[in-house]
């Protein structure tokens, strides 16, 4: 089971999500408050923390620092009415703009899941090491400098090397452009990512 941590003084919200999660199969536990959710995570160890609406960026920013300086590897989400860029720089793993449906939190959840899974586990194919829990990668052992948006779908190529993808709202033309030629000057012709007209991407090593 998945323990999952909300934190809202929204009965309405609390209501609809602790039967939505519950169904879904996950361990839900419920708390007012950021200093109560603290005291909590004590006692039980959560995979994910969804955090309602916590707009002082002071408030925000201490509970991620104290839930990281307790040792939580959860997964820090913060259901919000709009967005502001301090949330991530708050040190939240995502956020999800409301209102929002179960089928959309449902995704998020599960794309948390699955990288928090992979921390501890980095993933390599060939010269190329991504190391998920920092955001880092790594070919011939040297940083390969990528934003955020290229991290995500090289992270995507890279669990399904040598298989076409179809292309999604990340794979964009100019980010796959600027991905590919990244790839070519740190790796040159031994990690490639080829573009099958029609169908998709497909990333390639030499020797895998």
């Amino acid at each position: 089971m998945t323990n999952i941590l909300i934190i809202t003084k929204n009965f309405k919200l609390l209501r609809k999500l602790n039967y939505q999660l519950t169904f879904c199969g996950f361990m839900v536990e419920t708390v007012p408050t950021t200093e109560a959710a603290l005291k909590l995570m004590d006692e039980i160890k959560f995979k994910i923390i969804l955090l309602d609406s916590i707009e002082a960026r002071h408030e925000l920013s201490s509970f991620c620092h104290e839930a990281r300086y307790k040792g939580s590897r959860a997964a820090l989400i913060l259901m919000s009415d709009f967005y502001q860029d301090y949330y991530l720089q708050g040190g939240v793993d995502d956020y999800i703009l409301k209102p929002f449906g179960l089928n959309d939190l449902r995704l998020l959840l599960n794309k948390q899941l699955e990288r928090k899974a992979l921390e501890n586990n980095p993933l390599t194919l060939g010269e190329l090491k991504i190391d998920v829990a920092d955001s880092m990668v790594y070919i011939h052992e040297k940083i390969l400098s990528l934003g955020k948006k290229e991290l995500e779908v090289l992270i995507i190529l890279t669990k399904k090397a040598g298989r076409i993808i179809r292309p999604n709202s990340l794979m964009t033309e100019e980010r796959m452009h600027g991905l590919r030629k990244k790839l070519k000057k740190a790796a040159g012709e031994t990690l490639q990512i080829k573009f099958i007209k029609g169908l998709g991407y497909k990333l390639i090593a030499q020797g895998t």
